[in-house]
């Protein structure tokens, strides 16, 4: 059951109707839509996103050359797909969420409130974590009916970006008790620069 709870979730985080800009502060208000109650223009939000990534760097993470940048995630599995004694591996459909914050991206500094939901490729424009699952034969990004990414750029340049991935992950499975066994699988998660997270 909350897995159920999760994928809903994440199904309405990709909502097309919510790929809005968010502001109390400014516009008119949605009839249409109660969750929403004001919301910028489309010319305005395009306006925003261009002076954001005017000069944007998406070499250089964020507070380069100053005190690290926590990234924080979130791994949430969907389905365990196949596990297989012979291959020693097994295959996982994950969402995979990411958590940080890029100062340059400040759209709205006082009211973090203010969202905006874009497309995955977004991410190609912006600085974002070099993760990659250390353990894996084979991982792909869904992508019907789009890729399945989505990026969450709040008002104080807190970022969420998120993508629903399958892999099939290395098991060096111990076999003697087989088939009353118990065997233990790892998530290796890790990135190029800094140390793994275990998971």
């Amino acid at each position: 059951m909350a897995v159920v709870l999760h994928l809903c979730f994440l199904l309405i985080l990709i909502d097309p109707a919510k790929r809005t800009l968010l502001s109390s502060a400014s516009s008119s208000p949605v009839d249409d839509d109660d969750d929403l109650p004001y919301v910028m223009s489309p010319s305005n939000m395009t306006a925003v996103i261009e002076t954001l990534l005017e000069g944007y760097d998406n070499r250089l993470r964020p507070n380069f050359g100053g005190e690290a940048l926590a990234v924080e995630m979130e791994m949430v599995i969907a389905s365990f797909d196949t596990i297989s004694e012979v291959n020693m591996d097994y295959t996982l459909t994950l969402y995979l969420n990411q958590y940080w914050k890029d100062g340059r991206l400040q759209f709205d500094k006082n009211n973090a409130s203010n969202i905006m939901t874009l497309p995955g490729d977004f991410a190609e424009k912006i600085w974002v974590p070099d993760t990659f699952f250390a353990n894996d034969k084979h991982s792909f990004l869904h992508d019907v009916t789009e890729k399945n990414k989505m990026v969450r750029l709040y008002g104080d340049g807190s970022i969420e970006y998120g993508m629903r991935v399958s892999t099939s992950l290395v098991c060096q499975m111990d076999l003697h008790n087989y088939p009353i066994d118990v065997q233990n699988c790892t998530v290796d998660l890790k990135n190029c620069l800094l140390l793994p997270w275990p998971v």
